[in-house]
């Protein structure tokens, strides 16, 4: 039987951990067919099927095939997929909203400024400080509020169970936390730390996230 889809993407791009979760979770068999950026994304035949040339991107199998890029939309696709859909989805309309909310601060108010501190702390690009003051202003912003939210609930979208806004944004703080957010900035977060643990240690996903090794750098 063939899997349920390919996802192209390079080796180790942390950015697809939550569409690989929510595949586990629904039992869909992804395969991740070997991929060079800049080669396979460029070459027409791909292009055709994806012509904003993006990576990650997950192409489904069978008769119909669907073309999706954007990380968050593939998860959203894949946790829609399979018998997980309603608890990672929501049940209503009104914790559809919660879920969606945090998947657009995830990836609005937080992917950005710790994109920034993960090149700087890799040597990817030039070291700014004025980039990484304003990284920091702005991921301690949606922390706060965050740990907040993390007082009231257990899950970041009040739901009774995970949700699959908490795996986005928990593989969001998963490459800060083994990058850029140091000791200090994880004490300063103790709930934001306690949560995201819980996430990465779900039974389910077991072995999804990767070893757990903060960066003390």
């Amino acid at each position: 039987m063939a899997p349920f889809a390919s996802l192209h993407t390079w080796a180790g791009n942390p950015r697809i951990v939550p569409a690989l979760a929510a595949a586990k979770l629904n039992g869909l068999e992804i395969e991740l067919p070997e991929f060079k950026y800049g080669v396979n994304n460029k070459d027409p035949v791909w292009v055709a099927k994806f012509p904003l040339a993006k990576v990650p991107a997950l192409e489904t199998t069978g008769n119909h095939p669907q073309f999706v890029v954007e990380s968050a939309a593939i998860a959203l696709f894949l946790a829609d997929s399979g018998p997980f859909r309603e608890q990672l989805l929501g049940a209503t309309p009104e914790q559809r909203a919660k879920i969606n909310q945090w998947i657009f601060h995830g990836e609005l108010e937080m992917v950005p400024h710790i994109l920034t501190g993960l090149k700087h702390s890799r040597k990817l690009v030039p070291f700014s400080q004025e980039n990484e003051d304003a990284a920091q202003k702005g991921i301690d912003r949606i922390a706060a509020v965050l740990e907040e939210q993390l007082e009231k609930h257990q899950w970041i979208a009040e739901t009774e169970k995970f949700s699959i806004a908490d795996l986005i944004v928990a593989a969001t703080f998963d490459m800060g936390l083994k990058s850029w957010l140091k000791k200090e900035w994880r004490d300063a977060h103790p709930k934001i730390v306690a949560w995201y643990t819980k996430v990465t240690e779900i039974e389910a996903l077991e072995g999804i996230f990767g070893e757990q090794k903060f960066t003390e750098e």
